[in-house]
């Protein structure tokens, strides 16, 4: 049966030399029916020491989870993730510059999700919108309470993105709340000049698209989780 392989940080000295592509592009390797992770592990000549994480399909697996024909398999080292789970804090343009009590389209928190599953093993991820559906709704204490909490929650993050092609008050005090917490803070806004952004974010990406591409070329596991980690203990 045939698998596809992506490997992360130190891991990539033993991608095959024959594969095709750069070092962060995944590849194929082909194992016999019933194999696991451990035998992929065998098959690139790595230490299964050195491999901390495993995801299969973009869900977090162990090493003798047995493998299918067409499978995707992660494999990522101490440097890409740690022994605790990434606690990552979604924040993010809700009202923005709106007079009324609608919101901004929340997409971006789908896509975030999503992306940050399939590449961060084990990642817990805290969403004030995820958490609170229904806040549209919520009468005047009800909404104080929320805001102020979820606020709060931001210094709890290991790392907070922040989404912001527009303005925004809330994500601002997000941004603030996580800066004070020693929390890494990754802005992803086209406001590179806006003093809130440039004196609180440790990286200031233009669009979601960059940032994405961080996690899928593996700079994010690489270099950003590992500097992340870093500050748990500062």
């Amino acid at each position: 049966m045939n698998v596809e392989v992506k490997l992360y940080g130190l891991l990539r000295a033993n991608r095959p030399a024959e594969a095709p592509g750069m070092p962060h592009h995944p590849f194929d390797i082909t194992l016999q029916e019933g194999a696991t992770a451990v035998q992929a592990v065998a098959l690139l000549g790595l230490d299964d020491g050195l491999v901390t994480a495993v995801a299969i399909n973009g869900e977090t697996a162990e090493l003798d989870t047995v493998l299918h024909d067409g499978d995707q398999i992660s494999l990522f080292p101490p440097s890409a993730g740690g022994s605790e789970p990434l606690r990552v804090f979604l924040a993010g343009v809700m009202q923005a510059n709106r007079q009324d009590v609608a919101i901004e389209s929340q997409d971006y928190r789908v896509t975030l999700t999503e992306a940050l599953r399939r590449h961060v093993p084990d990642v817990q991820l805290i969403d004030p919108w995820a958490d609170n559906p229904g806040s549209l709704a919520y009468d005047e204490e009800q909404a104080r309470h929320t805001f102020l909490t979820m606020t709060a929650r931001a210094s709890e993050a290991d790392l907070l993105i922040a989404y912001l092609p527009l303005p925004s008050m809330g994500t601002a005090m997000e941004m603030w709340q996580a800066y004070q917490g020693n929390t890494y803070i990754i802005a992803v806004t086209p406001y590179v000049n806006h003093w809130a952004i440039r004196f609180t974010a440790h990286e200031i990406l233009p669009d979601l698209d960059s940032l994405i591409a961080l996690l899928e070329n593996g700079r994010f596991q690489q270099e950003i989780i590992p500097a992340v980690l870093a500050r748990r203990s500062v």
